[in-house]
């Protein structure tokens, strides 16, 4: 066997305990949300949250280019007129305007905490 080989085979064996790893992870939290239905409709909540936010954040999200964003998808030999590449551009602005209010929710939250523990 030659070195190339032996990577291959512990990519894969990588790969492998990844996914075994995520898998169980996800089935052990379900498995722990399912015993406690308090933390299961807390996280409901949340994910609504995140969708909603989501979903203003690609509503404002712009649909046309400017001449400098044509012009760097025209660089990048990707054609700024097709359909896809709009709808792909406004999923980006929507996920990008996530981060960013989420950001901005971290920050202040760790400002009031930080805040209130001074206070009490």
């Amino acid at each position: 066997m030659d070195s190339d080989q032996l990577i291959n085979i512990g990519l894969y064996g990588a790969f492998a305990l990844l996914a075994i790893a995520a898998i169980s992870a996800i089935v052990m939290n379900l498995i722990n949300s399912l015993s406690n239905t308090k933390s299961l409709i807390k996280s409901g909540i949340g994910i609504v949250v995140l969708v909603v936010i989501f979903f203003i954040g690609y509503s404002m999200a712009p649909t046309e280019f400017d001449s400098v964003t044509s012009a760097a998808f025209e660089a990048a030999e990707i054609d700024p007129t097709a359909e896809s590449t709009g709808n792909l551009y406004k999923l980006v602005g929507g996920a990008m305007t996530t981060t960013l209010v989420l950001f901005v929710l971290a920050v202040v939250g760790l400002v009031y905490s930080s805040v209130a523990r001074i206070f009490n």
